[in-house]
């Protein structure tokens, strides 16, 4: 089977890395790459596109980044609370969140994008 990487985009009252039942419902976005490098690319020029439009963010194993803006939230009637709403970015390598080691290019690169806000 060939390898596939995705980014995906989302949208929720949840962190991108919860991956609750049902959390395809809060994918606004998504982009299919068959080279490794280009969705590294993608992901990264997101990450600086979302860093200057949110003023929080917070990452999790490099694959997963919530940005949000704490005026932005969504009222849920169940628990009859406002809720913080996340955007999410989510680097998968063949369906599941991409192994990045901490040490590695890719992780600099990351680390890198993740340090400026445009």
């Amino acid at each position: 089977m060939e390898k596939r990487w995705r980014v995906v985009s989302t949208k929720s009252d949840a962190e991108p890395w919860w991956f609750f039942d049902g959390w395809e419902k809060d994918i606004m976005e998504e982009w299919t790459f068959k080279d490794k490098h280009d969705a590294i690319e993608k992901y990264i020029k997101d990450i600086q596109s979302f860093q200057e439009k949110f003023p929080h963010k917070k990452m999790k194993k490099y694959h997963s980044i919530a940005f949000w803006d704490k005026r932005e939230v969504a009222f849920c009637e169940a628990c009859d609370d406002d809720l913080q709403v996340y955007h999410g970015l989510i680097l998968f390598e063949d369906d599941k969140p991409m192994v990045i080691i901490d040490d590695s290019e890719t992780a600099y690169k990351i680390d890198e994008s993740m340090k400026t806000n445009r």
